[in-house]
């Protein structure tokens, strides 16, 4: 036989065996494909810790299938203009100055303006207004369809990294209290979350100003920052100052949406914990005796949907 006879021979024998004993040339194989596991599952102390975490905001991970814990980071890319020192989202309004700017000085240089003309440029300062104020209004829609901002984006300048829950609670208060302070930080633009009832501070997550104690007790490994702020919360009035707001305003939630806003009722000076950095607070009633502020770095940071949000979660504390 010749070669060729030899090898369709062995092709056929190859054909006629079954599927699983298939492994030479030409014949297909296959694998078996593990279903897809659970990639976290929390229950009792491990679902407090993970609420403790909090994970990592606005990053996506796969995890693969095939016998290897191995994890894949998918990165998100963002196509941009690229001009230097100058937002995409600045591009309009830096654009419609230009053009204002321009049909001006043709409007002073002309001889004589015709009629025409005048139409003309007077529809060219409209689209150039509208492109100045472009930028506003996106924020404001974003902020109305309750966008929410990047961890990078909350960041306040000199404060500290905080996370505190008083010792003296019960395991599922300590549990209920961390996941609901996970929840505002996630559902909200808020830099902080802080949580006090009948004058102590129960939960205290995000940045805050860390002013010492008036005894002047240092941090220490034995006296740590959280340690600090929940002291110096108790002894300076902090938690009268936040029940006086409420009762001036006659309303179960209270939204301070500027630094003039909070300046005006002087929380800044009142509050020991509130950093100059934070722009708008939204402070809600948690049944008879307990309060909820949340902070942000920016102005009018927190839309309507979010202020309810908040007020809910401090109905929510004070069930539980």
């Amino acid at each position: 036989q010749t070669e060729r006879d030899r090898e369709r021979e062995r092709d056929m024998q190859l054909a006629s065996q079954p599927p699983q004993f298939r492994g030479a040339r030409g014949a297909r194989s296959s694998r078996s494909i593990a279903p897809p596991r659970a990639c976290c599952s929390t229950s009792g102390r491990d679902s407090f810790a993970a609420a403790a975490s909090g994970g990592r905001r606005g990053d996506t991970r796969v995890r693969a299938t095939n016998g290897e814990d191995s994890d894949f980071d998918i990165s998100v890319f963002q196509f941009t203009l690229g001009i230097p020192g100058i937002p995409d989202e600045q591009v309009p309004r830096i654009l419609g100055l230009v053009t204002g700017s321009l049909l001006l000085l043709n409007h002073i240089l002309s001889d004589t303006v015709e009629a025409a003309q005048s139409r003309s440029e007077a529809i060219g300062l409209v689209l150039a207004g509208t492109c100045i104020a472009l930028p506003a209004l996106n924020e404001r829609i974003n902020f109305s369809n309750s966008s929410i901002l990047s961890q990078s984006q909350r960041t306040v300048p000199d404060t500290k990294e905080v996370f505190y829950l008083e010792e003296d609670g019960e395991e599922s208060a300590l549990k209920e209290l961390a996941w609901n302070s996970f929840a505002l930080l996630k559902n909200t633009n808020s830099s902080f979350t802080l949580f006090a009832k009948g004058g102590t501070l129960m939960l205290a997550r995000g940045s805050f100003k860390i002013p010492g104690l008036p005894a002047g007790i240092p941090v220490t490994d034995n006296y740590p920052i959280s340690k600090v702020l929940s002291k110096s919360f108790e002894n300076t009035g902090s938690f009268d100052a936040l029940q006086n707001v409420l009762a001036e305003r006659g309303e179960s939630s209270v939204y301070l949406e500027s630094q003039s806003m909070i300046e005006r009722l002087r929380l800044y000076e009142d509050l020991c914990f509130l950093a100059k950095g934070i722009q708008s607070v939204v402070i809600a009633k948690s049944g008879d005796d307990g309060v909820v502020i949340v902070g942000a770095n920016t102005p009018r940071a927190f839309s309507s949907v979010q202020q309810k949000w908040i007020a809910n979660i401090g109905k929510k504390l004070a069930a539980s």
